[in-house]
């Protein structure tokens, strides 16, 4: 019970964490200014900085600009020339106005940025974090500010954790500062301070240049005897406040997201809050289940928000969450609240086909059509045709179609080049007397002004080097060539002519590696859909006819991957690079409009350019195989092995790239997993392994770096691992080690197991097991798992019970060969966790079921992998595919499936 006396103090107080860190803040947002790099680089000439024979340059080329890592020494060279130094003007209190100031001399030149400061409670990893996604070049500054009460006088030390340059000050004396930048984990500076007794004042003052993906992170950490943090608050009664805090410590989300407008809620029984999405505000009180919070606007049925909608129409990168808000009821003295994120998933999802081809087609165009962009326009003009000549007379490609795909090109912006493809599309398909006035003049303009490769004059930040990012620009250079190939492009001064061989030339040296030897980013379900994107473009356009029959075979490639290492529309395979939300729900898939488009199954997102380029290609057919692989409910295990050589002009890497994928599917479930992959090596992106029961219900297991969700901290809290497992499957179930280190800020492992997307859960010893329909599926880890109860991720994530969860055990199974969930469970041995000589181990032994013998799998972190007790024999690393109704024959790849038979000759037209 929340204590009804009033003794306003006007201010809260809170504790230090374990780790010394002070989590609650009055923050500023990031302050951003548009960043001019002209002067700082050339802006001509060859990207690398150097002269023949000597080693590229990092601080005064072009090249890396669009390159995380890469770019940190030029970073560190142009953040002093902006550095803020006077901290924030205005007193410390919530609500209340401050100002930041930049220096005349700042390259910024003078700007005072005003707002007023907001109360922050940082996650676990106690970062207070602005990271963002910026299109363009960003300056960005950030301020924070605090107070600290002390009762023994005494010296304490000060760490502050940081990615970027910062300065700290103590009541108004600057006692700590650093120009270090980072890419994604922060760097520590430590200073020594005498605090006397009484209330101190902390002020943090930040600035980075944002270059695509910009990871703005800080955390103070306080070492020595604890202290108390106050945040002035008027209107405050900290007893109250503190009170409230604790009880709103128990309360948390128990689905992340859905597709009705519905959030659930838990909390301590008989706790009554108010939640607050959009403006409006619903009372809710706990009872022993977690409690459905109604979104819609009361009386209208409406939504209270539009569905967030972000990325390019090729990409959900950019997609933003909705948040809730959730208070204390009847408590006005205090201002304590907790934020949690909700995602509203698309309604249109299909685990089964239905229809034909034909219907699919339509039911995705009409789907796109309501998107906006370039995609909707070729949708739409695709709609118009289907209807002949008694269609709408009107139809016209308008402003709003391609605006933001311009803005996008004028600008360069990075994913650009995924607009200048789609726009191409536009160009061949739609009559110039289908263009409203004045558009397609606006289009071509752009386009001719465009900058299509590294090697062309310009300073910006578009992406070059990722894999997908590489073969979309080769496309759109030599399809936007070919297209004006008598006329002059203005920035690189070429004719088209000349646009389209360079585009030709490394369109075909990209696919010398990537069509015989697969992708790097194998299986990415972000990335997929834009490598298809750019195939099937050139098979569409392309005046040569061997560059488009090989990115005919690519794209066959790409769908048949599909097919086979997906499971009812969700590409739930392991990926190179994925996104948070995508493995989350297969819904939000850049992948899941393709296979709606070519399966029949699948869901209607947001990234409708890449399956509007397959849903009106002319050329292009899918292979009929592809449909019968992606259909099929037999149980088969196969493996993909993808190999081949990056090309540092190209990847930024000079070593070899290596992947073998396997993919276990059921009619029930699916695992799937990459095997020893660069295990002991700092992650990214990458999706090790996971287990797949339905579109909202994908098992997995991370390596926490930190607490973010967020695209541009990578790896975070659950897409990619901060140290690389090692992971091995053998059909239906898998083991995987991970070896946290010693100085992490979180040093642990997490499953994600939303288990309120089941429909049945339980545990018993160290299992969490859980069904959805007929699947089944469990994990176990040394130790045991517990369900977080509270949070952002309640009952949908597992931590260790004790200790850091170096091993884990996976397995799928079904109702109809294991039994009930509590059969199931009965049957699962408990797995070996006694340590190895050779790091983290764990030994398992499977119990057989009908239709399945039993299997025996143990493994070292360093040490053999033994299967049945005996080393387990050494696996192809030669580029293939095995496994029922797959394989490779020299030069050639074959998928061979219900009646239906697909080749492709690797050797053709190289």
């Amino acid at each position: 019970m929340i204590t009804d006396r009033t003794m306003i103090t006007h201010r809260t107080v809170h504790s230090l964490d374990a780790r010394g860190a002070v989590r609650d803040w009055l923050v500023s947002p990031a302050f951003a200014l548009d960043a001019d790099l002209s002067g700082v680089l050339p802006a001509d000439g060859q990207p690398w900085g150097q002269e023949p024979g000597t080693p590229v340059s990092h601080v005064d080329a072009r090249w890396v600009l669009t390159n995380g890592p890469d770019v940190t020494p030029l970073k560190q060279r142009l953040l002093p020339t902006v550095a803020l130094t006077r901290p924030p003007v205005g007193a410390p209190l919530e609500g209340g106005a401050f100002s930041l100031l930049t220096d005349d001399s700042s390259a910024t030149g003078a700007h005072e940025f005003s707002d007023t400061w907001r109360r922050m409670h940082t996650a676990d990893d106690g970062l207070l974090d602005w990271s963002e996604f910026c299109y363009t070049p960003q300056w960005r500054f950030v301020a924070a500010t605090t107070q600290v009460e002390v009762d023994q006088a005494d010296a304490r030390r000060l760490v502050v954790e940081s990615t970027g340059p910062f300065a700290l000050w103590l009541d108004g004396e600057l006692v700590a500062g650093s120009e270090a930048v980072r890419y994604m984990e922060p760097t520590p500076t430590e200073v020594e301070v005498w605090l006397a007794s009484g209330v101190h004042t902390i002020a943090l003052t930040g600035w980075q240049i944002a270059l695509r993906e910009v990871r703005q992170v800080y955390c103070l950490r306080v070492l020595g005897l604890p202290v108390r943090v106050v945040v002035p608050s008027p209107g405050a009664d900290e007893a109250v406040a503190a009170q409230a805090e604790w009880a709103l410590n128990g309360v948390g989300t128990t689905r992340w997201g859905a597709v009705e407008p519905e959030v659930l809620l838990t909390g301590p029984r008989g706790l009554a809050v108010d939640v607050t999405a959009a403006g409006t505000t619903r009372r809710v009180t706990f009872d022993d289940a977690p409690v459905t919070v109604d979104l819609r606007v009361q009386g209208t049925g409406e939504d209270e928000a539009e569905l967030s909608s972000g990325g390019t129409g090729a990409s959900m990168l950019a997609r933003k969450y909705d948040e809730i808000e959730v208070r204390l009821a009847d408590c006005p003295t205090s201002p304590i609240s907790r934020r949690f994120p909700f995602a509203r998933l698309p309604e249109h999802y299909r685990g089964e086909p239905q229809g034909d081809p034909a219907l699919w087609r339509t039911e995705f165009l009409a789907h796109a059509v309501s998107i906006g962009g370039t995609g909707a326009a070729l949708a739409g003009w695709a709609l118009r045709e289907g209807v002949g000549a008694d269609g709408p007379g009107d139809w016209a490609v308008t402003d709003e179609h391609v605006a933001k795909a311009t803005w996008m090109i004028r600008h360069r912006a990075d994913c650009a080049d995924f607009e200048a493809v789609g726009l191409v599309h536009l160009l061949h398909r739609v009559p110039e007397q289908r263009w409203q006035p004045g558009v397609r003049d606006r289009v071509v303009d752009a386009l001719l002004g465009f900058k299509y490769w590294i090697d062309q004059p310009g300073l910006d930040a578009m992406c070059y080097f990722t894999e997908n990012h590489q073969f979309v620009w080769h496309t759109a250079e030599h399809l936007v060539g070919s297209l004006f190939a008598d006329r002059v492009f203005t920035n690189s001064g070429w004719t088209g002519a000349q646009h389209a061989e360079h585009g030709l030339a490394l369109a075909s040296q990209w696919l010398d590696v990537r069509l015989p030897g697969g992708f790097a980013e194998f299986d990415s379900n972000a990335y997929l859909a834009i490598d298809c994107l750019a195939a099937v473009s050139l098979v569409e356009f392309s005046p040569d006819e061997a560059l488009a029959r090989r990115a005919g075979a690519l794209a066959d490639r790409v769908l048949l991957s599909l097919a086979t290492n997906s499971w009812r529309g969700i590409h739930g395979a392991a990926h190179g690079r994925s996104y948070v939300q995508t493995q989350r729900s297969s819904r939000l898939e850049e992948t899941a409009p393709i296979q709606w488009v070519c399966f029949g199954m699948g869901a209607l997102n947001d990234a409708v350019l890449p399956a509007s380029v397959v849903a009106t290609a002319a050329r292009y057919q899918v292979p009929p195989v592809a449909r019968a692989l992606a259909s099929s409910t037999q149980t088969t295990t196969r493996e993909q092995v993808y190999a081949g050589q990056y090309r540092f002009e190209h990847d930024l890497l000079s070593r070899p790239y290596q992947s073998r994928v396997v993919v276990h599917r059921t009619p029930e479930a699916m695992l799937s997993s990459v095997q020893a992959y660069r295990p002991g090596l700092p992650g990214l992106q990458e999706h090790v392994w996971g287990a797949t029961l339905s579109a909202e219900v994908q098992v997995a297991v991370t390596h926490v770096p930190n607490s973010s969700v967020s695209p541009s901290s990578r790896p975070n809290a659950w897409a990619g691992n901060r140290i690389l497992p090692r992971v091995h499957q053998h059909g239906d179930m898998l083991v995987a080690l991970y070896r946290p280190g010693p100085g992490e800020a979180l040093g642990f492992t997490h499953a994600w197991f939303p288990t309120t997307h089941m429909d049945e859960h339980t545990q018993h010893g160290s299992w969490t097991a859980g069904r959805v329909g007929d699947g089944l599926v469990a994990v176990s880890c040394d130790g045991g798992a517990r369900l977080v109860r509270a949070g952002a991720d309640a009952a949908q994530e597992l931590r260790p019970r004790s200790g850091a969860g170096t091993a884990w055990v996976c397995v799928i199974g079904s109702v109809g060969r294991d039994g009930s969930l509590a059969d199931f469970v009965a049957s699962l041995v408990e797995p070996d966790y006694a340590p190895g000589d050779l790091g983290p181990r764990v030994a398992y032994q499977r119990p057989g079921a009908a239709g399945r013998p039993g299997a025996a799998i143990e493994v070292d972190f360093d040490g053999p992998l033994l299967l049945d007790g005996a080393i387990a024999s050494a696996t192809d690393v030669e580029p293939g595919l095995s496994g029922p109704g797959v394989g490779r024959d020299g030069d050639v790849l074959w998928w061979d499936w219900d009646g239906q038979r697909h080749e492709i000759d690797l050797g053709a037209d190289r």
